[in-house]
């Protein structure tokens, strides 16, 4: 996504992705709860090379990010 036009809410949103991921103000939640989901999603992601060095899809990191805890694991 060009980081050009994320301030201005018009760049494309890829298939699969929420509207926070362009905008973070659109999250659902409390900006706490989103600070506390992307460092799940981080702990996920760098628990094993495999996960880190994957392309993940727009789908599967809003679902990892819709996760409450940090014992989520990928396949």
């Amino acid at each position: 996504m060009s980081k050009s036009l994320i301030p201005y809410g018009k760049a494309a949103l890829p298939a699969g992705s929420a509207p926070w991921m362009l905008d973070t103000r659109m999250w659902p939640g409390s900006l706490s709860e989103y600070a506390e989901r992307l460092l799940d999603t981080a702990d996920v992601l760098l628990a094993n090379p495999r996960h880190f060095f994957r392309a993940h899809s727009a789908g599967e990191l809003g679902c990892l990010m819709s996760q409450p805890t940090r014992s989520v694991t990928t396949q």
